[in-house]
């Protein structure tokens, strides 16, 4: 074998492994001058991450007035002592010292006579009868021929001597479900006033006269009585669902400062300050008898505002005055006294 043969064996048959890369010098230096910038912005990320968005807080909610429970009998705590002084003389006068249960259904019989303005003068009506059931259920006797006006949990109905009844809605029954409205009216504030001591009171106070102008028959007589204003929602108007009316009720009561007994009532909605004029009655108590442990009232009368006079008063004849018969305050009720079905079967 040839020296060159022997040469070429000796090599290894495979390709020569590659050189490493080298980048060109310009490159190398454009890296190397980059490098501290990077390094700056990758220290800057770490410490200082993209904040999460800015949300706008939601509009403050505006709460509605939450008007604190009443207690039936509770003083109002802001009541000045002449107010309590009074209020205490009356509530011992009308149900005596010992505490009493709230009178929730009644019944008197009486003789009434009633007055309508516009020419149609005077009526009388004899045995008539009122049933009252917390909170403004009625059944009415004051039509003739023993016809009756009956508010209960089925709603208005008119019921004759033989049990037929009609229900009083529409536009043709208007005016006797208003008439319905003002004897639930009546029958309410009767018992509050009888039953002073388990009124909820939400304010007391003294005032120095009566509040409106009253007949001229009863001005000399409301001048002679300590007046006391009073805030319940035990007086609130009933409607003709049978539900108390949402509106705030003033009562402005007059107490005879010898026996301590109210002597008139003036009763009305005010909405937000304002007087519903509309809505007042001046109820007259007079002839009181001891019945089931409360002093009533057995001369009633009711008188209704003028609203066609300017300033507004009360008309100068009562609209019902209620010759007291028979009473009683803890009448056996239920809701299905006043179910004119009930009444039939």
């Amino acid at each position: 074998m040839t020296p060159l043969v022997l040469l070429l064996a000796l090599v290894p048959l495979q390709n020569p492994a590659p050189a490493p890369f080298e980048p060109p010098a310009a490159a190398a230096t454009l890296r190397h001058a980059m490098a501290p910038l990077a390094h700056s912005l990758a220290l800057s990320l770490a410490q200082d991450p993209v904040p999460a968005p800015v949300e706008t807080p939601p509009a403050p909610q505006v709460q509605p007035e939450v008007k604190p429970e009443l207690v039936p009998g509770a003083l109002p705590a802001d009541a000045t002592p002449q107010a309590l002084e009074l209020w205490e003389a009356v509530r011992s006068a009308t149900s005596g010292t010992t505490p009493q249960a709230k009178v929730t259904a009644f019944e008197i019989g009486f003789d009434a006579r009633g007055w309508e303005a516009g020419g149609k003068g005077e009526a009388d009506f004899n045995d008539g009868r009122i049933r009252f059931f917390a909170p403004g259920f009625v059944d009415s006797a004051l039509e003739v021929k023993g016809r009756r006006r009956l508010r209960g949990p089925k709603g208005d109905w008119l019921v004759d001597a033989e049990g037929r009844r009609v229900r009083l809605s529409g536009v043709d029954y208007e005016q006797d479900r208003a008439e319905l409205d003002q004897i639930v009216h009546v029958a309410r504030t009767f018992a509050n006033l009888v039953d002073a001591a388990n009124l909820r009171l939400r304010s007391l106070k003294t005032l120095a006269a009566a509040p409106f102008p009253l007949p001229a028959a009863m001005a000399e007589r409301a001048k002679a009585l300590a007046w006391l204003e009073l805030v319940s929602p035990d007086f609130a108007i009933a409607r003709s669902d049978g539900k108390a009316g949402t509106r705030e009720v003033r009562a402005w009561i007059g107490v005879d400062t010898a026996t301590k007994l109210p002597r008139m009532a003036v009763v009305a909605e005010d909405d937000k300050g304002t007087l519903v004029h509309e809505s007042a009655s001046l109820i007259v108590l007079d002839k009181y008898k001891p019945i089931d442990g409360f002093q009533v009232p057995f001369d009633v009368q009711t008188f209704q505002p003028d609203l066609r006079k300017s300033p507004w008063q009360f008309s100068e004849k009562a609209k019902l005055r209620l010759y007291v018969k028979s009473a009683t305050l803890r009448a056996p009720f239920t809701a299905e006294t006043f179910d004119p079905d009930a009444q039939r079967r």
